[in-house]
Formats: structure tokens, C-alpha cells, sequence
């Protein structure tokens, strides 16, 4: 199953980590019950990680799901992110007030601008099977360059004779992005819409200080309370938000069924820069429903950890001159 959808796991582990680096703008820092020196902390980080454009991140992944289709995947990653100033500005200029039609056009401005090297090994367990697959990844000029053991697994057949498989993405990876569902469906004014009933349902506290490879971090976790938050949100609101989702009374079932052990985000945050040293995601979830009059239980676990560094420094990338590359546009257009 992994291997099916590699092109897609490609493109997370090259978003993710941006995403992780820019999870907050500076108007939209949730500060709960702190103190205003304590909330200072969260505003200066959130300015200083939205301007920056250039960072290494490492990252370790769990996630186990037990359904009737169970699955566990492990991930081990290391990346190098570079994005330039104009780049940076019009994403940041564009995601303030984005609409359903330009996500799309807004994840290929980032893609397709970036600079990235990416090694990733991931492995996932099958009863007493292991699948492992590692590859490494370059990304420049919006062209994904894989290597030959990525390519193989993704398309179940032996590279041969190929070092390196480049893909590129250029007018084409927001319409695959939106046609898997990865995008949202929603523009980013519904979203503020239900904003206040988010923030209702979170808590957040900052814990003792400590340090990330050395370095003296304030500490801040922020736990969400998912059954708070569902009890002030109908089926029919998020319905209206997300229109790809089943109608509202299996919706609402799901809803109810929701039981959480812990869901939060930890904030590790240099206290002399306010570079976000370190990110820490929990979830721990389970939830019922019924489909095709069977009852279905589902229960994740998912744990990552994320330690960036290297901020502000240039990442060097060149794709070999005698790559083999292949459009995008052009893949999806034999896959139909």
C-alpha cells in the first residue's frame, strides 16, 4: 500500500517540514492563559519563523493504525529546505487570504521555487512482515529527481541501467494535489470562521525550559480537547467547510464516537533567537462508525518528532545534467 502512493509521500516529506517551520503567522498565535512575557515568546518565534526561508530539519515518525486494514509505519528523515525571499513573500502574501481554486496554485509556487535535499527511509509493518523503502530526493527548479530504488517502487518495476528518475512538476502538481484530496476544499476565510471554536477547545502551558542540542529552548505544549471542540461544532459546519465528507448523520456518529487519550503539539523555542528548535506531535485517537450496515473501530497513534537547524544557511542543490526527467502533466495523462 505504502508503495502505491509514494509520489504522495514524497511530496509530504517535502512540505512537512515547512509546514512544521511556518506553523504559525504572527497574527494567529494561540496564547491561552499565558503571560504577556510568555506569549511574547510565542509572537517573536512566529515572526522569525515566518521570514525564514532556509533550514535542516530531522524527523522521526511513528504511526499505528488498527482497523480492519491495520498498519504501521515508521519514518527516519533528514532534509535541507531553501525558498527564496520573492517566493517566500508572495506565499506568505497569498496563504493570508487563499480561496478553494488557489491552494492549488499556492502549493506549486512553493514546489516548484524550492530548493531541497531529502533522504528518507520508511518501513512498514505487515503482521510479521517488514517493507522497508529508502530513497533520497533532490528538488530544484520544480523538477523532483529520485533515485533508482524510489522509482521502482513506485512504479513495481527493476530501474535498470538508470541512476536517478527526475519529475517534473511544473503545471501540474497543484491539479494531482487537489485531485488526491490533499489540498483543502475550504478558502481560508471559512476557516478563520471556525478559528474561535478551535481556540475554545485548546490549552496551552509552558513547561520547564531545556535545551536542544545545546541550545537553552522555552518549552510550550499545547494540548487540544477534540471533544470540547466537537461539541461545539454541528455535522452540518463542517459539512459546509469540507464538502467532501459523508453526510451529516454519519458524520455526527463518528463525531460522538471520538474518544482522545492526547492530542498535542510541543514548541521547543530558542530563548536568545526564537528559532523553533524542536516540534513534538501526539495523537492518540479512536472512533466508530457504521459502513454498509458493519460496525467499523478505528484507533491511531501517531508520534513525531521534528529538530530543525541550520537557519538561514544556503542549501546546494544541482540535479545532474544528464537526468532523466519526465513531466508531471504527462504521467497523470498515461495513468488515465
Amino acid at each position: 500500500m505504502l508503495r502505491k502512493y509514494l509520489i504522495l509521500v514524497v511530496l509530504i516529506a517535502l512540505v512537512f517540514p515547512v509546514a512544521i517551520a511556518h506553523a504559525d503567522a504572527a497574527d494567529e498565535v494561540f496564547c491561552g492563559d499565558l503571560s504577556q512575557s510568555d506569549c511574547q515568546i510565542l509572537l517573536d518565534n512566529a515572526a522569525v519563523m515566518d521570514s525564514l526561508n532556509s533550514f535542516a530539519v530531522s524527523v522521526s515518525m511513528t504511526l499505528d493504525v488498527d482497523s480492519a486494514e491495520p498498519m504501521v509505519i515508521a519514518m527516519q528523515a533528514y532534509g535541507q529546505f531553501e525558498l527564496d525571499d520573492e517566493s517566500l513573500r508572495s506565499i506568505n502574501e497569498k496563504s493570508a487570504s487563499v480561496s478553494e481554486a488557489e491552494w492549488g496554485e499556492l502549493a506549486e509556487i512553493f514546489l516548484t521555487s524550492a530548493k531541497a535535499d531529502v533522504r528518507i527511509e520508511i518501513t512498514e509493518l505487515s503482521g510479521e512482515q517488514e517493507d522497508p523503502s529508502e530513497f533520497n530526493l533532490l528538488l530544484k527548479d520544480g523538477v523532483v529527481l529520485l533515485g533508482a530504488d524510489a522509482m521502482s517502487a513506485l512504479s513495481g518495476e527493476a530501474m535498470t541501467g538508470i541512476e536517478g528518475f527526475g519529475i517534473d512538476l511544473n503545471g501540474a502538481i497543484g491539479e494531482l494535489l487537489t485531485e488526491s484530496g490533499a489540498l483543502p476544499n475550504t478558502d481560508s476565510s471559512e476557516m478563520q470562521e471556525m478559528e474561535p471554536l478551535a481556540d475554545s477547545a485548546m490549552t496551552i502551558q509552558r513547561l520547564p525550559d531545556s535545551e536542544v542540542n545545546g541550545v537553552a529552548v522555552a518549552v510550550f505544549k499545547t494540548d487540544f480537547d477534540l471533544g470540547a471542540f466537537f461539541a461545539l461544532v454541528s455535522p452540518e459546519q463542517l459539512l459546509a467547510a469540507f464538502d467532501d465528507l459523508d453526510d451529516s448523520l454519519t458524520l455526527s456518529e463518528i463525531m460522538d464516537s471520538i474518544e482522545v487519550g492526547e492530542f498535542s503539539i510541543t514548541q521547543h523555542i530558542g530563548l536568545d533567537d526564537s528559532y523553533t528548535y524542536g516540534t513534538d506531535i501526539v495523537a492518540d485517537m479512536s472512533m466508530s462508525y457504521t459502513e454498509s450496515g458493519q460496525a467499523q473501530h478505528i484507533s491511531i497513534s501517531f508520534d513525531m518528532r521534528a529538530i530543525l537547524s541550520n537557519f538561514g544557511e544556503p542549501v546546494d542543490v544541482e540535479l545532474p545534467a544528464d537526468a532523466f526527467v519526465i513531466p508531471l502533466a504527462m504521467m497523470m495523462q498515461m495513468g488515465n
